[in-house]
């Protein structure tokens, strides 16, 4: 190892330990793991992931309680290790707070469902940040007027707004309706929405999915 490797290597491990020790309720917990998982990682990424972990664990005791038991078994450190993992690759700020919320819902069970925790992981390691507000938008339930439908879609106009296919269109147009049309064929594909004629609905796993991304502190 040369001696830039080294000492980048030392920085890192220093940061690393220095965001665990910011982190009031699991900083303990993760600091060994993140001497072992994090030097090579994007650290901003990982830190702001790691807030909004120790932030939804510290709301409830038991959470917390549970939380600590969890994460000091083998099947508990692999699931806080891939979230991390995804945390380093994740650029946007919603995909974090997803990705917390999923090892929240994870870790803070009385007993940890690994597989099925592992399970929704890997999907959503799959899953591009449109076709995760596509998914969303799948699972709400319809409306008269204007809903969560519509609020969604004034958040996200780029994504969820139609898109004409006609072949007249300028090829831009008909490349965005073609990725459009590719996040709900990935959906469909992972088995989290199925289609009815021309309606598109979501399934049972595509909602526990959902559930797991949730913040259950929103209104």
């Amino acid at each position: 190892m040369s001696q830039l490797e080294a000492n980048t290597r030392d920085k890192l491990v220093s940061v690393a330990k220095a965001a665990s020790g910011i982190l009031p309720f699991i900083g303990t917990a993760v600091s060994e793991l993140m001497d072992n998982v994090v030097p090579n990682l994007r650290f901003e990424r990982v830190v702001l992931f790691l807030e909004k972990l120790d932030l939804k664990v510290s709301l409830l005791e038991h959470k917390l309680n549970n939380f600590k038991c969890n994460i000091v078994n083998e099947e508990g450190i692999d699931l806080l290790e891939e979230g991390i993992l995804q945390a380093s690759r994740a650029v946007s700020e919603d995909r974090k707070i997803r990705l917390a919320s999923i090892i929240d819902k994870s870790l803070s069970q009385d007993e940890i469902r690994y597989e099925e925790s592992k399970k929704i992981l890997n999907i959503f390691r799959e899953l591009t940040d449109p076709e995760v507000i596509w998914l969303i938008y799948f699972s709400l339930s319809p409306t008269l007027g204007r809903g969560p439908h519509t609020d969604l879609i004034d958040k996200h106009p780029d994504i969820l707004n139609p898109i004409s296919r006609v072949l007249s269109s300028p090829i831009e147009q008909r490349e965005k309706a073609a990725l459009q049309d590719s996040y709900k064929d990935t959906l469909l594909r992972f088995g989290l929405t199925k289609t009815n004629g021309k309606s598109t609905s979501i399934t049972v796993l595509g909602s526990m999915l959902v559930n797991y991304i949730s913040d259950d502190n929103e209104s």
